[in-house]
């Protein structure tokens, strides 16, 4: 007997698997890739709680606030997660100044655990917060630095349990360093962590450091600001947390698109280049794929 008919030809053989080789090479490695990281994300059970991200490093200038940034607008836009991200910085944070102008709230963390007492609804919260298009709500710290400086661990187990009534995922965006007070309260009370790093071995060298006095089970490392000219830093960086049994680790390129966008409030992931797209859905899924 003859083989399967297909509208009345025969199906398979030598020109059907040619046509689907044909048709795979039309769709590049990278649509692939980026493709595959949008199905995972898609299919990503609901949330059991509210959980706690920290996203931490030892060094400054390394991208926290924008790691941060960037994975809660993701998913709350494609995981249609209630996301906050909150400056923990201590020292002038930045977070809400990636906020467009429009959508910025003119308070802060300071003024909500002022009033925290008299938080009851989603409304009396939202005018705390700056709601992004995507979904993802960003919580300043006070501009005065000292008022920031006087918060300690307490103050942010009450902020916490006030935001886990009204979120699904908070991230924190700490300051510089992982041994302070208020580090390692975030820490321990988070649910994973995000440790940001750059490839150069001076900032890496700091990092892996670090990583002998962190012990989380949920760890994620982001390489931010990786520069394809140079690849052998980045290699040898992924090596040593190989080493150190740390498989989930995100290099993230340099790129001027997404910093002008940053700097101007216009933001928009489906915008950017497919490299730096898929890189930050590389670190969207690494967070996304240990929530709980």
């Amino acid at each position: 007997m003859g083989g399967p008919i297909v509208d009345g030809r025969p199906a398979g053989g030598a020109p059907a698997r040619w046509r689907r080789r044909a048709q795979r090479l039309l769709v590049s490695r990278g649509e692939r890739e980026e493709a595959e990281l949008e199905r995972r994300l898609a299919q990503q059970p609901a949330v059991s709680r509210a959980n706690v991200a920290a996203v931490i490093s030892p060094k400054g200038g390394v991208g926290k606030t924008t790691s941060a940034y960037v994975v809660g607008s993701l998913l709350a836009d494609r995981l249609r997660l209630r996301t906050i991200a909150v400056d923990a910085n201590p020292d002038f944070g930045t977070l809400a100044a990636l906020a467009p102008d429009r959508l910025r709230s003119p308070r802060s963390l300071a003024d909500l655990l002022t009033d925290i007492e008299r938080i009851e609804t989603a409304a009396q919260l939202r005018r705390y917060v700056s709601a992004l298009p995507s979904g993802l709500h960003l919580l300043g710290a006070p501009a005065d630095a000292e008022v920031m400086a006087r918060l300690g661990p307490d103050a942010y187990g009450e902020l916490l349990a006030l935001l886990a009534t009204f979120y699904e995922l908070v991230l924190l965006d700490l300051g510089t360093g992982v041994a302070g007070r208020l580090a390692r309260f975030a820490i321990a009370r988070a649910d994973q962590v995000v440790l940001v790093t750059t490839p150069e071995w001076v900032t890496s060298s700091a990092v892996l450091a670090a990583l002998e006095h962190l012990e989380h089970e949920r760890t994620t490392v982001a390489a931010n600001k990786f520069y394809a000219r140079r690849p052998g830093d980045l290699r040898e960086l992924e090596q040593r947390l190989r080493e150190r049994r740390l498989h989930r680790s995100v290099a993230i390129p340099y790129d001027e698109q997404l910093a002008a966008m940053l700097d101007s409030g216009s933001y928009q992931l489906d915008a950017l280049g497919r490299i730096s797209r898929t890189a930050i859905k590389r670190l969207g899924v690494a967070v996304s794929e240990q929530l709980v």
